[in-house]
C-alpha cells in the first residue's frame, strides 16, 4: 500500500498509517474463512498492533465449524467497517495466514484483546463446556478506503 495520499481529499484509499490507526481504534469486525470452494464468515472481536491482529476463539464443545474452517483455511481476510452515515465510512480488509496460540503465547497478547477487542459477556453460561482459544493473523496485505464529506472543506 501506498503512502501517498488519495487525490480527492473527500476519500479514497486511506494510507497505512490510517489503516494500522483504523484497525487499532475498532476492534470488531468479520473474519472470512475458507474450506475449498465453500466460505465461512464469523463476526469476531480483536486486538491488533502494526502486522497482526489476534482473536479470541470462543467456543462450545471441542469440535466447531470456526474450528475446522480456521484449519482449512490459508488466507483469511479480516473485514473491519465504520458507517457514520452514506457520505462518512472507512473500511478496512487484513489478509494473512492464521495460526493458534500457545499458552504462554496467549498470556503474553492477551493485552492486545484486553486493548481494543470486545468481550462478550457469557452470564448464564455454566455448564455449556464453553472454551476459549487464542488465534494470531500475520498481517502480510492491508487495504483501506474511506469517505469523509467536511475533509473537502479543510
Amino acid at each position: 500500500m501506498s503512502e501517498k495520499t488519495a487525490q480527492n481529499p473527500a476519500g479514497g484509499r486511506m494510507t497505512d498509517a490510517e489503516v494500522d490507526a483504523f484497525l487499532a481504534e475498532q476492534g470488531t469486525g468479520v473474519l472470512a474463512l475458507a474450506d475449498g470452494g465453500s466460505a465461512y464468515a464469523i463476526p469476531i472481536s480483536f486486538g491488533y498492533e502494526i502486522g497482526r491482529a489476534v482473536f479470541a476463539y470462543w467456543q462450545f464443545g471441542a469440535e466447531t465449524t470456526k474450528g475446522e474452517y480456521t484449519a482449512a483455511t490459508d488466507q483469511a481476510c479480516l473485514t473491519v467497517y465504520d458507517v457514520a452515515s452514506r457520505s462518512e465510512w472507512r473500511s478496512a480488509l487484513a489478509r494473512g495466514p492464521l495460526r493458534e496460540l500457545s499458552g504462554a503465547e496467549w498470556a503474553d497478547l492477551g493485552r492486545l484483546i484486553d486493548d481494543n477487542a470486545l468481550s462478550p459477556e457469557f452470564t448464564g453460561v455454566r455448564g455449556r463446556n464453553l472454551s476459549v482459544a487464542g488465534y494470531e493473523m500475520r498481517i502480510e496485505e492491508a487495504t483501506g478506503y474511506h469517505r469523509r464529506p467536511d475533509a473537502a472543506e479543510e
